[in-house]
């Protein structure tokens, strides 16, 4: 019967007809049928905790490691393994109320009982041997966070950025962000905040710091926590300056609230324990009795806790769990089941959005591939989001009261695209005997069935006492280390004590030139780190040079005021300023009383000395209007406006040469076109001497000939006149083009004057340098960092001077 690897026995096929189990048709699941989870919906009395507990049984004895997470306390009965059922051993766990209800004593009572639970397993197969086998390989362990009845879990390791080295911020950021996500939010709905990761400034602030730790792979306990919501790690959030995004009072108020989570003595409960480390968790526990190592069944039993503290710590739980499956290969096998007991509130359909609610429908998304199984449990299919429903395809159906009930849970398996024959299905499911169940699987017939009886003794929902006296009865494979205990203390603080200062007071501390493994106990001395910006405005040019003033003014019983003057500027500003000090590190007293009064007064006396003190000396040249960066040399500058004035001349030489070089292209056109009329007018003054020379000879033939004289001296003289005045002509063309080759001439000579006057300009221009004077003015002065810091001895490198001018 139960040589079946990769099977689970879940119970037999019920008959209707006989009204009982068919002891010939054992009902088997898959173990692969998981991997796409699984979900059980039945009312009170149903039998959803008796199928619970045999589906983590059978899965515990094929190997596979559980996560059981149990807010009423009923699951924890998994531990109570009696394969002998004798009496003695039961009787611990019976109700002595009930044994004398029925007139019995507890002894009798006892006896009957575990006669009972001996015919039940008989009746069904189960043997004192199959019970010692799931005893013998299988370790259970009951966590009880926030309590010391159990193995009590620190959640302060889930603080820590994810070993998980396959995580890095480069190709999963968006996985990183999501895990940061889900722990602001837990832990904020513990301290009664409601949040909207979109919209809410507590969300987006805590998330940003938490997202700076981890990318510097920093930890953060939550005393850092406290003290970094008032003095962040960043200025900015998105486009806003930090206290226009949330002012500082205002972060005071939200630390104020988380503070009081601290400073709860319940709370310490919470700091002390195993890390939630899901490989941890699951890992096999060697023993004799088991050669592979024993299985782990992790329980945490939450009913000692309230809402909001279940939600926190589930929140963490399924976000560790995500990393766990974030860092597995690719798998059909199922590798680890995540139980989820009565999940209704942490999962609800749109738009109620609890901090539980992501990290588990995460999980129902992707973790199949991982080889991750989802079992939840609910008495209604309302109670979870339609998005998750449709992702499940191994359906447990129990009795279901109301129609709407009924209605709700086959549309949820029809949305899942699981085919099921509705109205024969529905009419049953009003009336089912308690224990019998509707199966019904993706690859699979509907099939009713009845659970089988358990190997484990079922007494009921256990409180903390009889979990304390449980955990007392069995040995534990992974016991709590006190070292957990002084390391969390150590986290919060304790062990290094410090001069108090008021919330509005921010604090650092330098330590990063200490030689920490050379060095004994550290030892810090007060001092004020004040840091301020200058700015000099050049309007001139429009320009402005920032230049930064950094002082650290030891803080002694002479003190007696703010005297920056006898201060040395420090020689560069410190940019690894810790936000925590060294491990057991000794703190001289503080010798005044600082407050946000002494802070204010400090930042007006250092504004005051940087006015009156910070006198900016730099280079000037007034004809090109440059002055010089702060600390530039006259050298540097004397090239620099040689190299501007060599573009400016270059820029108006090309104007003046533009200028001239239209002038003299007209002049040209005009020569060219003279040139033309001068050819013109020789050809016309040849053509007429021609036939000057002919009529000449014409008229001495009219003269032989006998014709009239005055015709012939008439016509002559035309001829002559015509000659004349193309002399003219070319005479007047001669004239022209000498007068405006006289004037190119001249134009470019005035070219050449206008050229050398210009280089002249630009040669004097780069010798006038002077030397001015800026001030800043109070407006323009602006404090950026006022903080008392604590220096670890030696850090003298911090003392030397500064350069006259620094940006």
């Amino acid at each position: 019967m139960f040589d079946h690897p990769g099977r689970l026995y879940l119970g037999r096929a019920y008959d209707f007809n006989q009204q009982q189990p068919d002891p010939e048709a054992p009902v088997m699941l898959s173990s692969r049928e998981l991997t796409t989870h699984a979900l059980c919906i039945g009312t009170t009395g149903s039998g959803k905790t008796g199928l619970g507990i045999v589906a983590l049984e059978e899965a515990l004895l094929q190997g596979i490691p559980c996560l059981i997470v149990d807010p009423k306390g009923d699951l924890v009965n998994l531990a109570l393994q009696f394969p002998e059922l004798n009496a003695e051993e039961l009787a611990p766990w019976l109700d002595a109320t009930e044994a004398q209800r029925i007139g019995l004593s507890l002894e009798q009572f006892a006896e009957q009982t575990a006669q009972r639970w001996r015919q039940g397993r008989a009746q069904w197969g189960l043997s004192p041997e199959l019970a010692k086998l799931l005893r013998d390989r299988v370790q259970f362990d009951i966590y009880t966070p926030g309590s010391n009845a159990g193995i009590p879990v620190n959640i302060l390791r889930s603080f820590a950025p994810p070993t998980n080295e396959r995580l890095t911020w480069e190709r999963h950021t968006e996985v990183l962000r999501e895990r940061i996500s889900q722990t602001v939010q837990a832990l904020l709905t513990l301290a009664g905040f409601e949040v909207d990761p979109l919209r809410s400034r507590e969300h987006i602030l805590l998330a940003t710091i938490f997202e700076a730790a981890w990318r510097s792979g920093q930890s953060l306990d939550l005393l850092t926590l406290l003290r970094q919501i008032q003095d962040p790690p960043v200025r900015r959030v998105g486009a806003f300056d930090l206290d226009a995004f949330y002012p500082r009072q205002e972060r005071f108020a939200l630390s104020l609230a988380l503070n009081n989570l601290v400073a709860s003595p319940a709370f310490s409960s919470w700091t002390q324990g195993v890390p939630l480390e899901i490989s941890t968790l699951i890992a096999p526990v060697p023993s004799p009795t088991a050669p592979a190592g024993k299985t782990r069944a992790a329980i945490f039993y939450l009913a000692h806790l309230g809402d909001a503290e279940r939600q926190f710590f589930i929140s963490l739980l399924l976000a560790s769990v995500i990393s766990w499956m974030r860092a597995q290969s690719g798998t059909s096998v199922l590798r680890l089941l995540l139980y989820f007991d009565e999940v209704a509130g942490y999962a609800p359909p749109f738009p109620r959005n609890p901090p539980t609610k992501t990290p588990l429908m995460t999980l129902v998304k992707q973790g199949r591939a991982a080889g991750l199984g989802v079992f939840l449990t609910t008495q209604n299919p309302a109670d979870i989001d339609y998005k998750g429903l449709s992702n499940i395809n191994t359906w447990f159906l129990g009795r279901l009261r109301t129609t709407r009930d009924r209605e709700r849970a086959l549309e949820g398996l029809e949305g899942a695209g699981i085919g099921i024959e509705r109205e024969y299905v529905e009419q049953l499911l009003a009336s089912l005997p308690p224990r019998v169940f509707l199966l019904q699987t993706a690859s699979g017939k509907a099939r009713f069935f009845h659970t089988r009886w358990t190997l484990s003794f079922l007494r009921g929902p256990l409180t903390r006492e009889q979990i304390a006296l449980l955990m007392a009865r069995e040995p534990q494979a992974a016991p709590v280390v006190n070292a957990t205990v002084t390391r969390s203390t150590r986290e919060l603080g304790q062990a290094s004590p410090r001069p108090a200062l008021p919330p509005s007071v921010p604090e650092v501390f330098l330590h990063e030139h200490l030689d920490v493994s050379n060095a004994s106990t550290p030892h810090y001395t007060p001092h004020l780190l004040a840091v301020a910006v200058a700015r000099y405005a050049d309007r001139s040019n429009n320009t402005f040079h920032d230049v930064t003033f950094a002082y650290l003014v030891p803080l002694t019983a002479q003190w007696t005021h703010f005297a920056f003057e006898a201060m040395h500027r420090l020689e560069q500003v410190p940019t690894s300023l810790a936000i925590t000090p060294l491990p057991e590190a000794h703190f001289a007293t503080l010798p005044l009383t600082i407050d946000a009064r002494w802070m204010k007064q400090a930042e007006r006396a250092l504004i005051e000395h940087v006015y009156r003190n910070g006198v900016l000396t730099v280079w000037a040249n007034p004809t090109l209007k440059l002055r010089s960066a702060p600390g530039e040399p006259k050298p540097a500058f004397r090239q620099r406006c040689e190299a501007i004035a060599r573009e400016r001349r270059d820029a108006e030489a090309q104007k003046l040469h533009d200028r001239f070089d239209r002038r003299m292209a007209a002049l040209q056109d005009r020569y060219a076109r003279e040139h033309r009329e001068l050819q013109q007018d020789r050809a016309e003054l040849n053509a007429r001497r021609r036939e000057e020379l002919l009529a000449g000879v014409e008229a001495v033939f009219n003269i032989l000939l006998g014709r009239r004289p005055s015709y012939v001296l008439a016509f002559g003289a035309r001829r002559r006149r015509e000659v004349i005045m193309a002399q003219e002509d070319v005479r007047e063309s001669e004239a022209t083009l000498a007068r405006l080759d006289a004037q190119m001439r001249a134009l470019a000579e005035e070219y050449r004057a206008a050229l050398s006057a210009l280089n002249e300009k630009w040669a004097r221009a780069t010798s006038n340098i002077v030397e001015q004077s800026l001030l800043p003015r109070k407006s323009d002065i602006f404090v950026q960092r006022l903080a008392v810091a604590w220096v670890a001895e030696p850090s003298a490198v911090y003392f030397q001077r500064m350069p006259e001018f620094t940006t």
